[in-house]
Formats: C-alpha cells, structure tokens, sequence
C-alpha cells in the first residue's frame, strides 16, 4: 500500500486524527527523494562502459603495446579490483548482508568483468585453452558462483549462471554455437531443460535452508527464462514431441503463476516486483505457446481471423495483467 492510502485507511478506522492525516501526508509530499538507485546505475553503467572500452582498446592497439604487456596489465587491474573488494568483505553469514566499503561491490564487478577480458585476451592471442571452448565458459562459472555468496553479489551471481548457462550450450554443440545461428538442436533443448530444473531445485533448496533466500529472485528469473524459452523451442522445432512440450509449457507456466501468487499471499522481501515478474512470465510464455498452437492446428483462412484474434485476446491479456499488479502500482495518490 502507497502512504497515502495507509493514512486513509487509518483515518478511517478513527486511528489517525485528520489534523495529522494532513500534516503527515503534507512531510510524505515534500520530503527529499532518494537517488539511491539512480546513482547506483551509473556507477554500474560507468564500470560496464570501462570494461567496453578497454576491450575496444586492446582490439584496435594490441600490435603496437604488446601482447603480454596488454595482459599484464589487465592482470593488474583484475588482482587489484579483486583485493580491494576482499579487503572490505562483508563478514560471512547466510542472510544478507553488505560490504564494509561503498565501492566494494561495484570493485568486485569490476574485477570479475576484467577476468573476462583477461580469459578472452588469452584464449585469443595465445590459444591457451586450445579447442577446449566449454572450459572456456566454465571457469567463470566456478569461479563467479563462489564469490557470488561470498560477497553476497546478486550482480556477479547472474554472471555465474550465465556462464554456467553458455557452457552447457558450448559443450552439447560447440561448432554449431561458433558457427552457425541456430543451435537449438534436440540436444541443446534438453540440456537446457534440465539445467533450467536443476537450478530451480538449487534455488528452492537453498531458500527452505535459508542460504542466501534474497538469491531465489535471480535464480528464478534467469533459470525460469531458459526453460521456458527451451520448451518453446522445442515447441517449435519438434513435430513429434510437439504436444508433449506444449504440455509441460502449461505446466511450467501455472508453476510460475502459483509461486508468484503464493509469494504475494505470503508479502516476503521483494515480493510486489518479483511476485508480478514471475506473473508476467508465465503470461507471455504462456500465450506465445497458445498462438502457435493455434494457428498451427487451425490455420485460419482469413486475414481478419488473424487480426481479430491478435486484437481479443491482446486486449484480455492488457486486462489480465493490469488486474494482477500490486495495488499501491494502480493508485494514481502521490507518493
């Protein structure tokens, strides 16, 4: 609920004098507004933005600094980052917590995009992975996930499964992932399946010991897009198994929009955005695999057919989200 709408429910339960209803509602209209997050992003932005340049850097100047002084000094740089963020780690416990300096975080990042530059740098100017290119995407994944819970970085937890996500690609079909555009094979589909359940597993075991709970968000977020889009493609591209993965489409969708309904019930950290992200999911998924069934076994013969089913069920979906959102995100009372 917004504060405005706290205030008046407290009025009318004859809590809150409308004297003071006035007075506290007047401090929630002028006081300051953060700029918390808006700097935060920069600051995140401003490290992306390093990291580009200096990839650009080395691409447009590698032959005439050198290569191994080019290395050395983004090893530097890496071992650098790396120390200052450990130097103010946050002391270790299963619930969240932050780092003792304000940059630590945003060094930590820092270092682990610098890793990257590093690893690719090498592999490019010294084939020091030769073909083994799933090494290549699972080193960071080792590396990342631990210093994820670690330093309690959700930032460089995405990065982890991200990697981890690339290395079950590279390892199924690594010469089609190089060198072709779609390599959403039988293979990949299913590994992709089944890494988007493991990790599912992981995030809700992992929340029920209370390990990291606030990680559940990017766990779900990044594993349930990979199975839902691996079971589209599947939908797509396999005839034969065609209803089998529009089955567990649907089954993997209500998942979602229970899990979102339940945290919402339940008002846990975080819960009016993630719970209607999750929402959301299971709605577009869902309805893009209801299209494509549709027009695939009905295949309409008129245009119109096709414009008015776009025009209705569009208009039904607007309506069915903009009935699920949070109620304080409808009210049009300041904040």
């Amino acid at each position: 609920m917004s504060p405005a709408e706290v205030l008046n429910e407290l009025s009318k339960q004859g809590v809150l004098p409308p004297k003071q209803q006035a007075e506290i509602a007047e401090i929630e209209r002028i006081k300051p507004f953060s700029l918390h997050w808006e700097l935060r992003s920069m600051l995140y932005i401003g490290i992306l933005l390093l990291s580009s340049g200096l990839g650009l850097l080395i691409y447009d100047n590698f032959d005439k600094i050198g290569q191994g002084a080019l290395l050395t000094a983004i090893a530097v740089a890496c071992i650098g980052s790396f120390y200052f963020a450990w130097k103010y780690r946050p002391e270790w416990t299963p619930a969240q917590t932050k780092s003792r300096s304000t940059f630590g975080d945003y060094a930590l990042i820092l270092a682990c995009l610098l890793f990257l530059t590093l690893e690719g740098y090498a592999q490019y100017a010294y084939n020091v992975f030769g073909n083994r290119y799933g090494l290549v995407t699972l080193l960071p994944a080792l590396l990342f996930l631990p210093l994820a819970y670690r330093f309690d970085h959700r930032g460089v937890l995405s990065m982890a499964l991200t990697a981890l996500i690339s290395w079950v690609g590279v390892t199924v079909r690594p010469l089609d992932l190089y060198f072709k555009t779609n390599f959403f094979n039988q293979g990949t589909v299913l590994s992709a399946i089944g890494l988007g359940l493991l990790l599912i597993a992981v995030a809700i075991g992992l929340e029920r010991k209370h390990i990291k709970p606030h990680f559940t968000y990017t766990y779900l977020t990044i594993a349930g897009n990979l199975l839902l889009v691996a079971l589209l493609g599947g939908l797509f591209n396999f005839g034969e198994s065609r209803l089998l993965y529009a089955l567990a489409l649907a089954v993997t969708c209500v998942a979602f929009d229970q899990y979102a309904r339940r945290d919402r019930k339940f008002q846990r950290v975080d819960i009016a955005d993630g719970s209607f992200l999750f929402l959301l999911m299971s709605t577009v998924y869902g309805y893009i695999g209801v299209t494509y069934l549709f027009f695939h076994y009905v295949r309409p013969q008129s245009d119109d057919a096709y414009y008015w089913y776009f025009i209705l069920t569009g208009i039904a979906l607007v309506y069915y989200l903009m009935s699920q959102l949070p109620k304080g995100n409808r009210t049009n009372e300041s904040v």
